[in-house]
């Protein structure tokens, strides 16, 4: 009997292709709105080509605006009651975002994400082409194949 050889699953296989983008220059005021809006916590930052040019958080909106925001790392709590962002704040998302990001090509296989994201601690890894986002693996995504 001959042995079937056992498909890799990449990146391309669980990433999801629709994923909110912010650009640079979207005010810090506006970005708290949006992941309110939208029940995120962050979000990739592109610049106008559509390249990936770095990533922001409720992290860094609360580093911003006070101390202790590392209690909101990563984090799918809702910003504190009562928080905002100051207007007339003129800071934008490129003066708060971290501009190394973590990411990967479709190709790669889903083991080599889940042994990066423990690595480095992270909770999502960016997918990318020629430093074009194509989509977004998150530790949630490879948790649902291990239930496959």
């Amino acid at each position: 009997m001959a042995k079937t050889a056992k498909r890799v699953v990449t990146a391309k296989d669980v990433m999801k292709k629709k994923v909110i983008t912010v650009t640079e220059n979207l005010l810090a005021g506006e970005l708290a709105r949006l992941f309110e809006a939208k029940h995120i916590s962050g979000a990739p930052v592109v610049d106008r080509a559509g390249h990936l040019v770095g990533v922001v958080s409720k992290s860094d909106l609360v580093r911003h605006e006070c101390e202790g925001a590392d209690l909101y790392k990563d984090s799918d709590e809702p910003l504190p009651k009562g928080f905002h962002v100051e207007s007339p704040d003129r800071t934008t998302v490129a003066d708060i975002m971290t501009p190394a990001v973590i990411e990967a090509t479709e190709d790669a296989p889903a083991s080599e994400l889940a042994a990066l994201m423990r690595k480095r601690r992270i909770h999502r890894v960016f997918i990318t082409r020629q430093k074009r986002l194509r989509g977004i693996v998150t530790t949630l995504d490879l948790l649902k194949l291990l239930e496959a």
